[in-house]
């Protein structure tokens, strides 16, 4: 079972939590225990085009109706595969872009790769949404094929909000609802979370994403950060959230680090946040979203039946 890419679900399901169904991709070697559930597919193409639908708010949804408190067989075999081609390109795309941060996923990447992917563009104009992102995409994986920023990281998964919400004939105003009446906490986070000009959180509320970006105060023990202005003025002090959030354009943080997620030990290492500061609006960005996508599929369902006839 470990010889192939799969798809895995935490098997115990949080009612009450931001997100109800917690899945990922396993690449080849991974094992687990029995707190998670492990599906293969007979086609890997399947299991990226299912994975990518359970990133979804919309089958988010679908998993939290049922009042269940274990994401079993039973309730994995009732979600939906992709089945509308006009969808299968942008899903697809976003997932594996997500998903393919190092080389454990260059073989599922090189396996899946299409050349429309790069004719992909993002469905929202902004400087931290560079659409040469999707222009550099190479059928050998690197890491260039991967979404890096928090910023855009998050864009993906709006996206793919919006694509199984019309994949699954959902209407604009029914999927703003259900965000808006069964994802409380993903919207406390989301009027809580702060992106720099480069895309970077450099504050969030989210208990999922502790020690990401400043603190909300600063602490007299705090490792001091450096305060660079435009003008080239330079400080070294303490800094939070609060210290921060109004500061001009053009303003750094350098904050200073101990990284243990890399093999080797601890390191230390800087982190960049450049002003000015700001949040995002799900339903407002799903409202901008929408139009991009529900045109194209329109559009490519007109040539079909053009072609038919």
């Amino acid at each position: 079972m470990t010889e192939f890419y799969r798809h895995l679900n935490r098997e115990m399901l949080s009612q009450s939590g931001e997100r109800t169904l917690i899945t990922m991709i396993a690449p080849p070697g991974v094992a687990h225990i029995n707190t998670c559930l492990n599906t293969v597919f007979k086609r890997t193409e399947d299991m990226v085009d299912y994975h990518a639908m359970t990133l979804s708010v919309p089958v988010d949804y679908r998993v939290k109706s049922t009042g269940m408190g274990h994401a079993n067989t039973t309730l994995i075999n009732q979600l939906p595969l992709l089945s509308m081609p006009s969808m299968v390109v942008p899903l697809r795309l976003r997932s594996l872009a997500l998903n393919c941060l190092t080389t454990h996923f260059a073989d599922l990447w090189q396996s899946c790769y299409r050349p429309e992917f790069n004719q992909q563009r993002w469905a929202k104009a902004d400087p931290r949404l560079p659409n040469r992102f999707f222009k550099n995409l190479t059928p050998e994986w690197q890491r260039h094929n991967a979404l890096r920023s928090d910023y855009a990281r998050r864009q993906a998964l709006v996206e793919i909000d919006v694509l199984a919400a019309i994949a699954l004939g959902l209407t604009l105003e029914e999927l703003i609802t259900i965000y808006r009446v069964q994802f409380p906490v993903m919207r406390q986070y989301e009027a809580d979370t702060w992106y720099d000009a480069n895309g970077r959180i450099v504050f969030t509320a989210s208990k999922g994403l502790v020690g990401v970006g400043l603190p909300r105060k600063a602490n007299k023990k705090d490792t001091p950060c450096r305060l660079i202005h435009s003008d080239g003025r330079e400080e070294k002090l303490p800094l939070g959230w609060e210290d921060v959030r109004e500061l001009p354009a053009g303003t750094r943080i350098i904050r200073t680090t101990l990284d243990d997620t890399q093999p080797g030990g601890p390191r230390e290492r800087e982190i960049t946040y450049t002003a000015p500061f700001d949040r995002c609006d799900r339903e407002t960005d799903y409202r901008t979203v929408w139009p991009a996508f529900k045109g194209q599929t329109e559009k490519i369902l007109v040539t079909i039946q053009h072609n038919s006839t």
